[in-house]
This record gives structure tokens, sequence and C-alpha cells, in this order.
């Protein structure tokens, strides 16, 4: 991995290929990292951080637009508004519909990963005042409290990944602002109009708000191809990397053998659109 100098962008792998990675709550570039030794050739993955996250400042303002236009300005000032194909992960997906309906960003192919459409109702008790803060904090901002949130985690799941890993250093005053900002999420219909080739990824094991999230998006676009990773909650890039990769790109898939986590099955990708874009010129 590689940063571009002074800005708050990391890349993994080199080549005229790009792919964007926009990670999602509670999280940063680091998300994509397991991806790396899967990456073809002539493919970077362009990780940018949103405002807040990754040591980046926090927004202007805390509202979905602020974070749009912030994030794009970086993309913008680094010619990178045009990738061959955007991978947009739990709430980077939100992110990534937004930019492409606004039009500040643009793609020939998007590629959604156990997508946050709606708001989960079981977190709203977090945003019930000061008692609500303080059951986050004590929640997600604690070591003991991120082990309990782990293990109530792990019932009905495979996977022993630590689905609060990335919760330890953050910057959990905008991880709160982040979750309350995403009770004000778009209607999905919004996006009905966006033309360009989607693949949707969920984990057979994931929460009932990103299935919801994934049947949803697939609901608007007939031409959507969905897929279901095994055993995996809703990390399967973590969880499930080698599986996940191959999803996402292709037949040209640097093989991994002997990966802790990959899966003996191989994805079905009949049909999808993951075939390596040609290089822009």
């Amino acid at each position: 991995m590689k940063s571009l100098a002074r800005t708050p962008v990391a890349v993994y792998g080199e080549g005229p290929v790009s792919y964007l990675g926009l990670h999602g709550w509670g999280a940063d570039h680091r998300t994509f990292a397991p991806l790396e030794p899967f990456l073809p050739p002539g493919v970077q993955l362009i990780c940018p951080d949103f405002p807040g996250c990754g040591g980046v400042p926090p927004p202007g303002e805390w509202t979905i637009e602020c974070v749009i236009e912030e994030t794009a300005q970086t993309l913008r000032e680094q010619s990178l508004v045009e990738p061959s194909v955007i991978i947009g992960s739990c709430l980077g997906a939100v992110f990534a519909l937004e930019m492409l309906q606004r039009e500040v960003i643009s793609t020939q192919r998007l590629v959604i990963v156990d997508p946050l459409i709606f708001f989960p109702m079981y977190l709203r008790v977090f945003l019930l005042g000061k008692f609500g803060e303080g059951a986050y904090r004590a929640s997600m901002e604690t070591g003991i409290g991120r082990i309990m949130a782990n293990l109530i985690s792990r019932i009905n799941r495979s996977s022993d990944v630590d689905m609060t890993a990335s919760l330890k250093d953050i910057d959990h005053d905008s991880a709160y602002c982040y979750l309350k900002l995403m009770t004000d999420l778009p209607n999905p219909q919004r996006y009905s109009d966006l033309e360009l080739a989607v693949d949707i990824i969920y984990g057979e094991e994931t929460f009932r708000f990103a299935r919801k999230s994934s049947k949803a998006l697939k609901a608007i676009w007939e031409h959507a191809h969905e897929y279901q990773v095994p055993k995996a909650s809703h990390l399967p890039i973590i969880e499930q990397t080698e599986f996940t990769a191959q999803l996402i790109f292709g037949d040209d898939t640097v093989g991994q053998p002997g990966t802790a986590n990959s899966s003996s099955a191989q994805p079905d990708t009949t049909g999808a659109s993951t075939a390596r874009p040609v290089p822009s010129v």
C-alpha cells in the first residue's frame, strides 16, 4: 500500500485500471487491505477516507451533502472521478450512489458489498439523547463493550472474525455523528435511473438490514447481479476474502492458495459484469 502525497487516499496495487473503494461506517481505507494480494495485474485500488475517518478532519457540516462534496473534492484534485469500477462497502455504498446520482463521479460498474441503505432499528437506542450516546460509548468505545458486542454478533454466524476490530482506533465523535447522519439516508428508489453495470454482494449470515438493503437495490435494477457469500456475515471482504475477490475481479483475480479465510466453494459468476475494464485513454 502507498498513500498519495498530502491526501487522505490510500492506493493498493498499481496500473492503468483504477478501482475506487469506499469504506463503510466505523472503518477507513483498511477495509480493502485484504484484497491487495488478489488484485489483478495492472489494477490499482484507490481508497479515500471519508471526512472524520482515518485521521481526516471532520466535515464542515454533518450532512450527507457535505461529506459527499468534500470527498468528491479530494477525488477531483487527484483526477480520480472516473474510475472503471467503484466498490462501495456498507455505508460507502450509499455515498457511492449519491456521488453517482449527483454526477460528481462516473463509472462503468458499481460493486455493492453488504450495503446499509436502511438505518438498523436496533441502533436507534444509541440516538436517545444523552442516554443513547452513553450507551454507544459504553458499547463501542470501550474494550469490554466491544468484546460484548462482538460476542453477541457471533450468534448465528460461522466466522470468528472480530466484527468490532475497526472500532478500536477510530474517532468515535465522528463515528457517532455518522450514526446520526444515517437516519437521513435517501430512499433507494432515488437511484433507479442510474445506468451502469451493478453487482450486489452480501454475506449469507449478514444482518437483517443488509439483506433488506440488498433486496431493495436489486428490486430497482432488474439487470443487477446478486451474489451471496457463504459463511460470511457483514464483512465478506474480511471473512471470505478470496471468494469475494473473485466476485469483484472475476477471472483475473490473483489466486492465493491456502488463504486462511478462503472458501473451498468457488463463486458462480455466470453472466456477471466482473470482466476487468480496459484502461481509459
